[in-house]
């Protein structure tokens, strides 16, 4: 018979089996955390994806929305720079078929009532050099009287006849040019309107290409039509120049100005007046601006660079 195992044998095996278990439920307990670790892993993984997925879809999205925005916007500005191009080629015809029409009007003027005028006059003298002898003395005065009025009313008419061709096409402007018809203008508007103006050109001042004479010589006439309308000036400036870079042109008076108006080229809202300026301007490749303040007087300037005036 066999002796049984003292008591610390027995208890140092009971306590390798319970160190044994433990560690098995250990690695158990480990694979288990392992697992768990990996399945949140994984599903924090695809959580992430879908996140990714999400926002590169939206950023597609955003950047097709604002590619299809820049191409709108890039399609609007060419649309509004067409209409504008459509719009300012419009406005050089609608000038250059006005000025067509005035100087037609001038040549109908001239060659119609002109011409009737003129023959009028001098049938109204014919008849007051026959009355002497056909009448008697005494009712000849009285003839006379009538005879003399009608003529001075023909040759009123005829002079009003005579200013509305030239404002409609100045002939000086074609046969002497820009600083003589300006000349003649500036004296005819103190005569019409009572408004001192002092006029002042460069010395020897050149001829110009026929458009730039008539399209100066139009803004002229509008700068100095809106001063008698609406500046309520007792003086105006009126000066042509030529300076080493072209030639400038400046209309200035002491009235009562235009708060509205801002430094520079014309915009949005100014008047009628202003925005055909400022189209004649720009059909000559001409810079206009337009100073103005509230009971500071209103200047406007034209600068035509060197190379757009010369005659060719």
């Amino acid at each position: 018979l066999l002796a049984p195992p003292p008591n610390g044998v027995t208890w140092l095996g009971e306590a390798n089996r319970l160190i044994f278990s433990l560690l098995i439920w250990a690695v158990v307990g480990l694979e288990w955390v392992r697992r768990r670790l990996e399945a949140g892993r994984l599903e924090n993984s695809r959580e992430l994806e879908r996140l990714v997925q999400e926002r590169t879809t939206a950023l597609h999205l955003a950047n097709r929305q604002l590619e299809n925005e820049v191409g709108e916007r890039k399609q609007a500005e060419q649309s509004v720079t067409e209409y504008a191009r459509r719009l300012h080629a419009l406005a050089n015809q609608l000038v250059e078929a006005q000025e067509a029409e005035r100087k037609a009007l001038a040549t109908e003027l001239h060659d119609r009532i002109g011409q009737n005028l003129s023959a009028l006059n001098i049938s109204l003298n014919l008849d007051l050099t026959l009355l002497e002898t056909q009448l008697p003395p005494e009712t000849a005065a009285s003839v006379r009287a009538r005879l003399k009025n009608s003529l001075a009313l023909v040759e009123r008419t005829t002079e009003i006849v005579r200013r509305v061709m030239e404002e409609l096409h100045p002939a000086l402007l074609e046969q002497y040019g820009l600083d003589t018809a300006l000349h003649w203008y500036v004296e005819e508007f103190k005569e019409r309107t009572g408004i001192a103006v002092l006029y002042a050109a460069s010395e020897g001042f050149p001829r110009l290409r026929s458009k730039v004479e008539v399209t100066l010589f139009r803004i002229v006439q509008e700068a100095l039509t809106n001063v008698a309308k609406h500046a309520r000036a007792s003086e105006v400036g009126v000066s042509l120049r030529r300076h080493a870079t072209g030639i400038e042109l400046q209309v200035s008076d002491n009235g009562v100005g235009v708060a509205a108006e801002r430094p520079g080229p014309p915009v949005a809202g100014s008047s009628w007046g202003l925005a055909i300026m400022a189209e004649r301007a720009r059909s000559i490749g001409a810079e206009l601006r337009i100073d103005s303040a509230a009971g500071q007087g209103t200047t406007v300037m034209v600068a035509v660079p060197n190379g757009l005036w010369e005659i060719e």
